[in-house]
């Protein structure tokens, strides 16, 4: 049999309205009492649950690519800790204990640096109640490679004593010797020779002068160019190829030996 109509009116006479079959209902909750709507279920984008391991505490982990341990590249992504562009810095939290946010410099020469408070300046001798920041580094007897890939960060190393280890990069050496057949032209002390560093020392049967130099050195006394070493003396300098070096001498046949370093 057919069922009878019935319309639902509000107290002003405006009757409800029904869509799909379902009465449209604006629903007022009032804050008071808490409403307990029971346990809800946080999901990642994959569809896997976010579970909470500590009370009341949500537990995220972060995917592994927003984490490097390399060298950085202009692709790789992170987190970033913002901070506070200041002229000047000022303090800004309430009270002891309130959280502050991290100040940067808008300095020219140093935009975007975090200003660090290290204590009392100094311009003076130090003295045992001064102020600053202490540069940490780690004590290795023997040095040690701490990187474990190029690229990677490494602290300072020094020896027992605190003595900074300092590698000059040099991992070979040679010699040679080089004579001046005709006094007055300048030649070169080598071949193009690839070094780091290089000790040249005139011979020690010479009876004249050698100018030591570059191209045009000229080992005449008083008005010649270049270093001028005696019988025996050593000149050191530090260079990245041995062809650039020009000796010249005062007699014939005279000259020097070298060593250099690679």
């Amino acid at each position: 049999m057919p069922h009878p109509k019935v319309k639902i009116s509000d107290d002003s006479g405006n009757t409800a309205t029904v869509t799909s079959e379902r009465l449209d209902v604006n629903a007022y909750l009032n804050a008071t009492p808490t409403i307990d709507i029971g346990d809800v279920s946080i999901l990642a984008g994959d569809g896997t649950p976010i579970t909470d391991t500590v009370s009341g505490r949500l537990d995220v982990t972060l995917r592994s690519e927003y984490s490097e341990d390399t060298g950085h590249t202009s692709s790789d992504k992170g987190m970033f800790v913002l901070g506070v562009s200041r002229a000047t810095q000022g303090n800004y939290a309430a009270t002891d204990g309130d959280y502050q946010e991290l100040q940067l410099s808008r300095k020219t020469n140093s935009p975007g640096a975090l200003v660090v408070c290290g204590g009392t300046k100094e311009d003076g001798i130090h003295t045992s109640g001064d102020g600053g920041i202490m540069a940490l580094a780690v004590r290795n007897d023997s040095l040690a490679a701490l990187g474990s890939s190029d690229g990677d960060y490494a602290p300072l190393q020094v020896d027992a004593k605190g003595a900074l280890y300092i590698n000059n990069g040099i991992t070979g050496n040679n010699d040679g010797v080089t004579t001046v057949t005709t006094a007055g032209t300048d030649v070169a002390l080598a071949g193009s020779t690839v070094c780091k560093k290089v000790d040249i020392q005139a011979q020690t049967d010479n009876t004249g002068l050698i100018a030591v130099g570059y191209v045009g050195v000229d080992a005449t006394e008083a008005t010649g160019t270049g270093i001028i070493l005696y019988a025996g003396d050593i000149y050191s300098l530090e260079i990245s190829n041995l062809a650039l070096i020009y000796i010249d001498a005062t007699e014939d046949g005279e000259g020097v030996r070298y060593a250099y370093y690679t």
